[in-house]
């Protein structure tokens, strides 16, 4: 939504002379932060001529009862905004000078406590999922060194795909990152597993590291272009129809994702396992005695 409403209860501590001028004073101050549209309450409408019982008792039961006060503030900030939890602190710094009893509830500030307190479970999650990624590729590829070179190439792609949204000014609800990252890491992971499970199959045959890597590309780019591109298609049609903001950024984002992984197994990839050839010899399971065994007289195959 565009403006969001934020609900304030005041506890009505003071005497009803007292507690009125109070809140009066509040809600001026309130009502002139910047994106503070209006300020609803029972005393910000009476003001100081119409006593409190002139009001009919449908609006007394809404705004006040025997121990609180409501007020509401209309808000032209987006919720989970930087604009909208700098007000939000605003608004607390004021509550808190007239009534420290007071509480600040509603969207807006049940969302910028969720952020504070998800904050570090979705750093953590993060990690866990980058760890189990790289455990899984150990185990498969039997190499120190070709997890780390996949995870690096494809958490490249992601911090890409994120920081195009802050050239393009998108706002992110706060929950899409850790879901993009996720998310993008599993989904196209295997693209960068299908090209370098190749390539090491061909360097294990003997052959030469730029050879290797060009049939490795040639034999899976065709299977990358298909995946990336269904996977495209699949969270596109999502983006453009859904009117729900949230689903239609988290699909758009995973729909650039799949093409920006794409593009950087194909072109940047290659690269980092040629740079890293005699490294991942190395360090992988078996990949120096059979390329020594297959090429002992060859000198680019035999580097290891």
């Amino acid at each position: 939504m565009v403006g969001g409403i934020v609900i304030m209860i005041i506890s009505a501590s003071c005497s009803a002379s007292c507690g009125s001028l109070v809140a009066r004073a509040m809600c001026k101050e309130i009502e002139e932060l910047d994106g503070v549209k209006s300020v609803l309450g029972i005393d910000a409408l009476l003001g100081t001529a119409i006593p409190r019982n002139m009001l009919p008792d449908q609006v007394s039961e809404a705004l006040i009862g025997d121990q609180h006060q409501m007020i509401l503030v209309n808000c032209a900030y987006r919720v989970s905004t930087e604009e909208c939890n700098n007000q939000i602190d605003r608004i607390n710094e004021i509550m808190d000078k007239y009534d420290a009893s007071a509480a600040l509830i509603g969207e807006g500030p049940a969302t910028k406590d969720l952020i504070q307190i998800t904050g570090r479970d979705f750093t953590v999650v993060n990690w866990i999922s980058i760890g189990m990624v790289f455990v899984i590729i150990l185990l498969v590829l039997k190499s120190a060194s070709l997890p780390v070179i996949l995870v690096l190439a494809i958490e490249f792609a992601i911090i890409l795909n994120l920081g195009i949204c802050g050239y393009t000014g998108l706002e992110l609800p706060f929950i899409v990152p850790v879901l993009i990252s996720t998310i993008q890491l599993g989904s196209t992971v295997d693209y960068a597993i299908l090209l370098s499970t190749r390539y090491k199959q061909e360097r294990i045959g003997g052959r030469k590291k730029r050879d290797a890597i060009e049939e490795a590309a040639h034999t899976s780019i065709p299977s990358i272009i298909v995946s990336a591109l269904g996977f495209f298609t699949a969270t596109v049609g999502v983006a453009v129809y859904s009117d729900i903001a949230i689903i239609s950024t988290v699909c758009g984002l995973m729909a650039r994702g799949a093409v920006i992984s794409m593009f950087t197994v194909i072109f940047l990839l290659p690269s980092l396992l040629m740079a890293s050839d005699k490294l991942i010899c190395r360090t992988t399971v078996g990949m120096k005695e059979s390329i020594n065994e297959h090429s002992p007289v060859n000198g680019d195959a035999a580097i290891c």
